[in-house]
């Protein structure tokens, strides 16, 4: 089977999967219960002394949300597709990586600094385009694993496939396929504005360069 075909069979599986995929979803997301801790890491986010601090505590906060989900998730140790899509960071986030990872962040080449409301739409926009792009493994994939997964930032914590296995994480040439990922919308409304001002863009652009770490 050629690559064409291969990838033309598999764009069709997707779209016949997605509608059982979303009823899967809902049907969980309406049997979990949340994680208690998710609300008092929040507040001590809203207390924190410096930005730094405000993301990490957001940071925790987003594993306490995603924690219920995880059990129930497509999502498995060693599974790497979404280690290959865009993954739009803030420059805090990116300097908390290099701490860890012991490499400060370059400068971006293409960033977006969100001050105001049209500067999140040019966000949007930038993150379509990216999402558009190419697939790039992420610079601190290691053998299909998170190599600063204690550090990860916002992006990858809320990122949950609720679907029962990978087929629409898969990558379809030409043809990105829906996923029914977790709905974090609240939790990334308090990232931005813990942030204020910050610089936006995709980890590869703080991380040029082959995987390092």
């Amino acid at each position: 089977m050629t690559a064409d075909i291969a990838s033309t069979n598999l764009a069709q599986q997707q779209r016949e999967r997605l509608p059982l995929a979303m009823q899967r979803a809902q049907a969980k997301l309406a049997s979990l219960t949340a994680d208690a801790s998710a609300g008092p890491l929040l507040k001590a986010s809203q207390w924190a002394k410096t930005v730094a601090q405000r993301v990490i505590w957001l940071q925790r906060a987003a594993s306490a949300w995603a924690k219920p989900m995880e059990a129930v998730s497509a999502c498995r140790t060693g599974c790497s597709h979404c280690c290959h899509i865009p993954v739009t960071i803030s420059l805090v986030e990116a300097q908390l990586l290099g701490r860890a990872a012991g490499r400060a962040p370059t400068a971006p080449r293409r960033s977006i600094r969100v001050t105001d409301e049209r500067s999140m739409e040019a966000l949007a926009a930038m993150e379509r385009q990216l999402q558009a792009g190419p697939l790039v493994p992420c610079p601190f994939l290691r053998g299909g694993r998170c190599s600063v997964y204690e550090v990860r930032p916002m992006a990858c914590r809320t990122l949950l496939n609720l679907d029962d296995d990978d087929l629409l994480c898969r990558h379809a040439e030409g043809a990105p396929a829906d996923v029914p990922y977790a709905d974090a919308t609240k939790l990334k409304a308090f990232t931005l504005m813990a942030q204020p001002g910050t610089e936006y863009a995709d980890i590869r652009e703080f991380f040029p360069g082959v995987p390092w770490v």
